[in-house]
């Protein structure tokens, strides 16, 4: 359905804009046809004063120029208006009457253009409907002779012409009148439609802003040159903390290496490595001048990309984490101090213990002493491995000496030193040990690594529970092959999320932590460690409420590596409680 071009154009600004300047197209108008009323008055050979059409005609246009100056047309309706234009083509059809072969009848254009662009259809139809009807009454009053006032003569061929020419202009104009109004409208739209895009836009980034100023670390958006474009009020904060103004850029941070003493170059600030394509991750620096403040923090960079998959933006997050750091630091050192502790009265043991071992002592007595003299030697090497565990010197690392040894022998003598635990909880232990498995290995490092198995495995099942021990060659791609312990409990089990910190240091799960099951976190990290100096694999399966099964995969000949004193990174297989 089409729209009224009334109702339709009131509420439109841009269609009363007619109504608006009446007076200034009507004196536009008059003054065309004065100007050609002088050119005819003045060219023609006819004697126009006795002429009631010209006197008609000029007298129209007069009053009708005074009607626009007078006459309030923005308090009346919108379709009033079509007065003034139907007038003027009324008082120029006159004029033609009098004048046929002049240029009244092409001056009917404005006002049909009038018309049809400000009043829609009705005044494209009006317009050349009273212009077509007024050149051709002129013609057949001409032609027929019935009128006193019409003098000359006509063409009806150019009147028709003339009249076509009118309709024609009309309904062109109407048309893109029509087309204008459409897209003006569907501007309409999309400005309102753009206008509530920006205001979900900046709301959403009003709340960008206040989230951003909330959060306690340091956001900082950068442009693709490394210039600020922004930085949260923790940002301001941690300027105002180190004494730097607000106004310092990114690129001026005082940032220095762990050491604390080496400054961090502006090439290899996260945000340059980044975008010269480096994988950069979270690294912690310090911050400050060591004149000052200063403070420990993570530095993490981001690239942002637009549409077209260009860098647009880098953010780069700055986190405090000097209380991190400090209880790394205090924890190293309270394992530093209470190892060195540890070792003094150690020592002092193993001393007597052997003076006394030197002693004629009843057989059972020696058999007790030589018991606790394996023990304290072995909580010695434990000590030292707890040493080694918070240190990356060499000094502390571990080491191993590998010669050949019987592995079913050291894992049947790990089994019965730890069945008094077993037996305290009713858990029963099946074994399934091959005869004679012999292997290149450091017999007191792998003895630690299947005590360690082999306690947690008690620790974490459940009462009553079972644990199953297997040892077996497994042939390999070599002639030896590998030798292959495998660790089965019935207990609690993990789940994915429990054994991401598996074999990290010091890592006990949310679910150990507050439990009667202690232990230091290190087990299961430091038997890592062993097996991969020996060149072997250790991987773990488990499923919450299914039980946990550790398998060790040592090479039956040494490694030219087992002597190695570090290990790379933690395997993929994680728990949540495996530890000594």
């Amino acid at each position: 359905m089409e729209p009224s071009p009334v109702r339709d154009r009131v509420p439109d600004p841009a269609a009363t804009h007619f109504g608006e300047s009446v007076f200034r197209s009507q004196v536009l108008l008059t003054g065309a046809v004065g100007f050609v009323i002088c050119i005819t008055v003045a060219l023609s050979k006819r004697d126009l004063s006795d002429s009631p059409a010209f006197f008609i005609g000029i007298t129209a246009i007069l009053w009708v120029t005074i009607a626009a100056a007078l006459v309030p047309w923005l308090r009346m309706a919108q379709q009033w208006q079509m007065v003034v234009p139907l007038l003027d083509i009324a008082a120029l059809g006159m004029l033609r009457i009098a004048v046929p072969d002049s240029g009244f009848g092409i001056l009917m254009i404005f006002p049909v253009i009038w018309l049809a662009t400000s009043f829609g259809r009705w005044g494209a139809v009006s317009g050349a409907g009273l212009g077509s009807a007024m050149l051709v009454t002129q013609t057949v009053l001409i032609e027929t002779g019935r009128t006193s006032f019409a003098r000359g003569t006509t063409s009806p061929i150019a009147t028709t012409s003339l009249a076509v020419a009118l309709t024609f202009v009309a309904g062109v104009l109407y048309t893109t009148s029509q087309r204008v109004s459409s897209q003006r409208v569907l501007l309409r739209r999309q400005t309102r439609m753009l206008e509530a895009a920006l205001g979900r836009a900046r709301t959403q980034e009003l709340t960008l802003r206040e989230a951003l100023d909330a959060v306690e670390f340091a956001v900082i958006n950068l442009d693709p040159d490394g210039r600020t474009l922004t930085a949260n009020r923790a940002t301001h904060a941690l300027l105002f903390e180190l004494g730097l103004p607000v106004t310092t850029t990114w690129d001026r941070f005082p940032l220095y290496r762990s050491d604390k003493v080496t400054p961090v170059p502006p090439a290899e600030f996260p945000h340059v490595r980044l975008l010269a394509g480096e994988a950069v991750g979270s690294t912690t620096y310090w911050i400050g001048h060591r004149t000052g403040t200063r403070f420990a923090v993570d530095v993490s960079a981001r690239l942002m990309h637009d549409h077209a998959g260009q860098v647009d933006r880098i953010v780069v997050v700055v986190r405090d984490v000097s209380a991190e750091v400090r209880a790394i630091a205090d924890r190293d050192d309270l394992v530093t101090s209470m190892s060195h502790e540890l070792r003094t009265p150690l020592s002092s043991m193993l001393g007597y213990v052997d003076l006394a071992l030197e002693t004629d002592l009843p057989q059972a007595t020696r058999d007790m002493l030589q018991i606790a003299l394996t023990n304290a030697e072995r909580l010695n090497a434990l000590v030292t491995d707890l040493l080694a565990a918070r240190s990356t010197s060499p000094a502390n690392a571990i080491t191993l000496s590998p010669a050949p040894y019987d592995v079913s022998a050291l894992v049947s003598e790990s089994v019965d030193a730890i069945r008094p635990m077993s037996a305290e909880r009713l858990i029963s232990i099946h074994l399934d040990i091959d005869d004679g498995v012999e292997a290149e290995v450091d017999a007191f490092r792998l003895r630690q690594v299947v005590d360690n198995l082999l306690s947690n495995a008690i620790k974490y099942n459940r009462i009553g529970g079972r644990i199953t021990i297997s040892v077996a060659a497994v042939p390999g791609d070599d002639a030896d092959g590998t030798v292959e312990i495998r660790v089965a409990d019935t207990g609690r089990g993990m789940s994915l999320e429990e054994q991401k910190g598996l074999f990290e240091r010091f890592y006990r799960a949310e679910s150990v932590r507050g439990s009667t099951v202690h232990g230091t976190g290190l087990g299961l990290s430091i038997s890592r460690e062993i097996v991969v100096l020996h060149g072997g694999t250790i991987e773990v399966d488990s499923e919450p409420g299914r039980g946990t099964e550790v398998v060790v995969r040592v090479p039956r000949r040494s490694t030219s590596g087992a002597a190695a004193s570090h290990a790379p990174p933690a395997l993929a297989a994680d728990s949540h409680h495996r530890e000594a």
